[in-house]
């Protein structure tokens, strides 16, 4: 019965006119069951000669039944339909399938990107890298062009240097590092020169400026080296990371949103090969991951900790020591489950202990506890009251003090 509905879905989609696909895209998502509709979807039909303003009708209408879809096969079938549509408007609502529900659905326009070698659908990709409103989606731009490899949209990398948010420029950098074993981090100059004198090599061997077509390029491995963020005037170097972050009473009205700003940039600056967490505190206890674990430094994860920060409540007193304590804690944890990492804690307060809950010695001698040389204490003194103890960890783990001031 079910093949017999399939058959009759098919003659009905064949015979349908493609002058008004617009009708016959509405017919075909009003199939009753997901395979069918999915069929005839599929089997929609237009004129190869169908102008520019009647296909994007025609996407228009798959834009609109698309929002009431929620079942995977029919949508795949749906951006097919887009792709087959192709003017700029249908190839743009198809990207917007990376973000999609249904992971077969993201996985599908991962697979296009990276398997076609099609100009139009990486001129779509790199159009909305630089035009969409939302950062976190022009960073999976970013990412979908480094996952494709293919050698002609590199240049494209260069511009997304001079995003205005910072997590795309770090994901653009990291880009193309991976796909060029080079590492200028965000100098847009650099890169720049770089790809000149590649092109001058390859007219001098091959008598031409730079490859006429797509090719994929192999994508180097290991760390990143070239994306060195920093927090205040210190720079992140390693690949564990914990923020301690003081958001007690004495720095909420002032210099709380000024150096919230600050963590902000840096964890949008790290690179995907980073793991971080950040423990903000007043007398009590704040995890932006829950299990007290690293997390990789995602661009869903920075746009995670952004969402984070924003909602954490007003604070109260102030127990910095405490929250030292629980840092190189968490700090212990991640190197012991990478026996050849190094870590840092960089910590931002202005100093001001007023529980006393926790004593210098108990920090002390959670510091011994970690593999010797292994971490770094980092202090940003926002302020100047409290510090020499703090002062004293920092230079006594190799680490770096700073003063920032009240903002």
């Amino acid at each position: 019965m079910a093949l017999l509905r399939t058959i009759v879905v098919l003659l009905l989609a064949a015979s349908v006119s493609a002058a008004d696909l617009s009708r016959d895209v509405r017919k075909a998502f009003r199939v009753k069951e997901p395979a069918s509709r999915a069929v005839a979807i599929r089997s929609l039909v237009f004129d190869a000669t169908m102008d520019r303003k009647a296909r994007n009708k025609g996407a228009a209408a798959i834009e609109k039944a698309l929002k009431q879809e929620t079942h995977p096969t029919p949508r795949i079938a749906a951006l097919e339909l887009l792709y087959r549509l192709g003017t700029d408007r249908a190839l743009d609502r198809l990207l917007v399938g990376i973000v999609d529900r249904n992971e077969p659905v993201r996985e599908w326009v991962r697979g296009l990107v990276r398997d076609r070698p099609d100009p139009r659908l990486h001129d779509a990709v790199i159009r909305t890298m630089r035009e969409d409103s939302s950062w976190k989606f022009r960073a999976m731009m970013v990412d979908l062009l480094l996952e494709a490899r293919w050698s002609t949209t590199r240049r494209a990398l260069v511009d997304a240097l001079s995003d205005e948010h910072p997590a795309v420029q770090a994901r653009a950098a990291e880009a193309l590092e991976r796909l060029t074993g080079a590492a200028y981090g965000v100098d847009k100059d650099k890169w720049l020169a770089h790809f000149r004198k590649e092109a001058d090599a390859a007219h001098k061997e091959h008598g031409r400026t730079y490859a006429a077509k797509p090719e994929k390029i192999e994508i180097k491995s290991g760390p990143i080296t070239g994306l060195v963020p920093t927090l205040y005037t210190i720079p992140i170097r390693d690949k564990n990371i914990v923020f301690v972050v003081d958001m007690s009473s004495s720095m909420h009205k002032t210099s709380r949103s000024s150096h919230f700003v600050e963590l902000r940039q840096a964890i949008f600056r790290l690179p995907s090969d980073v793991s971080f967490n950040i423990l903000c505190f007043d007398q009590r206890l704040f995890f932006f991951a829950k299990a007290r674990e690293l997390v990789p430094a995602t661009t869903t994860n920075k746009a995670a900790a952004e969402r984070w920060l924003q909602d954490l409540p007003a604070g109260q007193r102030t127990d910095v020591f405490q929250s030292i304590v629980t840092g190189l804690a968490m700090i212990k944890e991640a190197l012991v489950k990478n026996p050849k990492g190094r870590a840092e804690l960089f910590v931002l307060s202005d100093g001001r202990e007023t529980v006393k809950t926790t004593s210098l010695d108990r920090v002390e001698a959670m510091y011994q506890k970690l593999p010797a040389a292994r971490c770094r204490v980092h202090f940003i003194a926002l302020g100047r009251g409290g510090t020499p103890l703090l002062r004293a960890l920092a230079v006594r783990s190799g680490g770096q003090f700073a003063e920032a001031g009240q903002q």
